[in-house]
């Protein structure tokens, strides 16, 4: 009988690849396919009404997959590509369309799930005597519309612990990042890009708080209404309110905020240095260019003032939306 150890059966060898012919290529999404869902009321993500979540077919904010709104919003503007966010915190605010220059009535009608509605609240700003057509060009009007409110549904109680602040202030300071990050709202007027070859021309002010008119040497449209609605550098010339619901840090610790708006149901996403340098360059008013006869009213000391909204934002805390999503 031989001592020696048999040698061990070789592995067998990998079959071979599959022919190209037999393998299934993905079917690619175009971007304009992809679905807005809305947030389960009973979990954290988002629910998947009559479809199924679509995953770019580029491959770009895979990490978002599960969560469809912030996807697009986060492909649109490059943000977390090939990387998920080191921190992310959105609340789930139903997106309300503004009717006629009403964008800070509409975002605080999205506070209260459309109750009351835009409409309404331009009744109560009308009778107050801070607007005629909706516009709202003073920061502490527009909140004490919010405390009339608020205080008029505190018998329900998601809003029995919400505050709010009015701020002066820039919207990138430490202290504001903290409460985004604790989760807090913030209601911030800014103005959104015009037309860059249609300047808006000077304005004829009566006396301070009074209502003005602009008067306009020519008949011209100053604004393009295909602009996405991103903050800008532009003195104020067709300011808008937005709702801040949430907030994203990126891999290299940039800070964007998430914001809903009257002009879209599409959520936002901007660099919260752009948001607040937009938010302090609100110094002048200029007659929105769909709405050429109309009057409209301004604090004492016109928007840069004190009383307007430059620097100027409002802090709701201790609101609680349905669900909220956080990474």
């Amino acid at each position: 009988m031989s001592n020696s150890t048999p040698s061990p059966t070789p592995p067998s060898p990998p079959p071979p690849p599959p022919s190209p012919a037999s393998v299934t290529q993905p079917t690619k999404t175009p971007l304009a396919e992809l679905n807005l869902g809305v947030i389960n009321n009973s979990s954290n993500r988002l629910a998947k009404p009559n479809h199924q979540n679509v995953i770019l077919s580029s491959g770009e904010c895979a990490w978002a997959t599960q969560y469809p709104e912030i996807q697009k919003a986060c492909f649109l503007n490059r943000v977390c590509q090939y990387a998920p966010p080191r921190e992310l915190r959105v609340q789930n605010v139903e997106p309300i369309l503004q009717n006629g220059p009403t964008c800070g009535l509409t975002a605080l009608s999205m506070i209260f799930d459309g109750a009351p509605s835009s409409k309404a609240l331009l009744e109560l700003a009308v009778a107050r005597g801070y607007s005629n057509n909706g516009e709202m060009f003073s920061a502490r009007q527009l909140n004490e519309l919010f405390e009339q409110v608020l205080e008029e549904n505190r018998h329900l109680v998601e809003y029995k612990p919400v505050t709010h602040t009015l701020v002066g202030g820039w919207m990138d300071d430490p202290n504001i990042q903290v409460k985004l990050r604790l989760g807090a709202m913030f209601l911030v007027p800014y103005p959104f890009p015009t037309s860059p070859t249609l300047p808006c021309l000077a304005i004829l002010c009566k006396a301070p708080g009074s209502s003005i008119r602009v008067h306009r040497a020519l008949e011209v449209k100053c604004y393009d209404p295909d602009r996405n609605h991103t903050p800008c550098l532009n003195k104020g010339h067709r300011a808008h309110w937005a709702l801040v619901v949430g907030y994203l840090i990126d891999q290299f610790d940039d800070f964007y905020v998430f914001a809903r708006h009257g002009k879209t149901k599409n959520l936002a996403l901007w660099s919260l240095r752009d948001l607040s340098r937009s938010n302090g360059n609100l110094v002048e008013f200029c007659q929105p260019v769909g709405h050429p006869n109309e009057t409209f009213i301004l604090p004492e000391g016109g928007m840069g003032g004190c009383n307007g909204l430059r620097c100027k934002f409002i802090m709701i805390e201790h609101y609680k939306a349905k669900n909220e999503i956080v990474l």
